[in-house]
């Protein structure tokens, strides 16, 4: 790795940070110093950035702790790499699991902060209707922490997008509620509301006033949700289960 190529992986990282992500440029210089020591330790290693494995980068956490980075630095280290790798397009991005392998949550789920939550949402595919359905139940999931029996019950018109909030009525554990959306999900709600479910209803001959439901056998969303877990395992290695979405 050249000076040159430095520089270029430097502003596909700065493009990513600023332009995609919206962060601040006083962000943007704190991870770039990041970033840059860890790009001469690549390149003094001859690693090339993009082939980085999930051990070489705790080799690296490693000798910044050995010069005596303390764990907050180490921290920033990881979210730094965690975008770099995002910004360089890594099919994998190793970062992803060293933030699970080492978390200091002790919990039987492991559950994804919200960075790792976004990039779920941002990256799945979403090209087919199937997949566009998909991409808003996930979202529920996601920013509004619904569950399976939630998912169920919502009816097309507790989908309020004019006040930007979705109605929950009560189950036996959970009393009825408004949920405010989240802004990354109101657009595709939106398309999906309008677009997509009135065509999904129409390509498989099914009439019914529920929010979501199967294009399958199934009357309920359990093929669909199987179906989804599997897909995002594939491409999301540190996804296991729904129940780490839960924030």
């Amino acid at each position: 790795m050249n000076t040159m190529d430095k520089e270029k992986l430097l502003q596909k990282f700065k493009n990513y940070i600023v332009n995609e992500l919206g962060y601040t440029p006083i962000t943007y210089n704190g991870y770039r110093k990041a970033i840059n020591n860890y790009l001469d330790w690549l390149f003094s290693n001859s690693i090339p950035a993009k082939k980085v494995s999930l051990n070489q980068t705790y080799d690296f956490l490693a000798y910044r702790r050995l010069k005596g980075d303390v764990n907050r630095t180490i921290k920033t280290y990881k979210t730094a790499i965690t975008h770099f790798n995002q910004a360089i397009g890594m099919s994998s991005n190793p970062a992803l699991l060293v933030h699970l392998a080492k978390s200091e949550r002790k919990t039987p789920t492991q559950l994804l902060e919200e960075e790792f939550l976004d990039a779920i949402y941002r990256d799945t595919n979403a090209n087919t209707l199937v997949q566009k359905r998909d991409r808003c139940i996930l979202g529920m999931m996601l920013f509004l922490a619904l569950e399976r029996k939630d998912l169920a019950m919502l009816q097309v018109e507790y989908l309020q997008l004019d006040d930007a909030r979705l109605y929950v009525p009560a189950t036996k554990t959970t009393n009825e509620r408004y949920i405010n959306l989240s802004p990354k999900q109101i657009l595709h709600l939106s398309q999906y509301l309008y677009d997509v479910r009135p065509r999904l209803e129409q390509q498989y001959k099914i009439s019914t006033n529920r929010l979501f439901f199967s294009c399958g056998e199934s009357t309920g969303l359990d093929g669909a949700l199987a179906r989804l877990i599997k897909r995002l395992k594939r491409k999301f290695h540190y996804v296991k289960d729904f129940k780490q979405f839960k924030q």
